[in-house]
């Protein structure tokens, strides 16, 4: 049994300071947003921009990748607009 299947890699670099990520490609594809916290299998995944952020729970994520100010919790919540939980 193969334990760890994951082929994806990182092709991309962050320039986002003060970003907390807990969880295997949570805040993957994060490039210049700041102080993001996720926590979860891919949780934040998407957010490329989206500064003070918070995603709890695997798959929890932004429905855009601009967002700011937005929380989502719980397995694959979504959260779609900026200033909402």
């Amino acid at each position: 049994m193969e334990i760890n299947n994951w082929k994806r890699k990182k092709t991309t670099f962050t320039t986002g300071k003060w970003n907390t990520a807990n969880g295997s490609f949570s805040l993957y594809s994060n490039t210049t947003g700041d102080r993001n916290t996720a926590s979860g299998l891919e949780a934040l995944s998407s957010n490329t921009t989206g500064s003070n952020n918070t995603a709890i729970g695997n798959f929890s994520n932004v429905g855009s990748n601009n967002l700011t100010n937005a929380t989502a919790i719980g397995h694959n919540a979504q959260v779609s607009a900026s200033n909402k939980i």
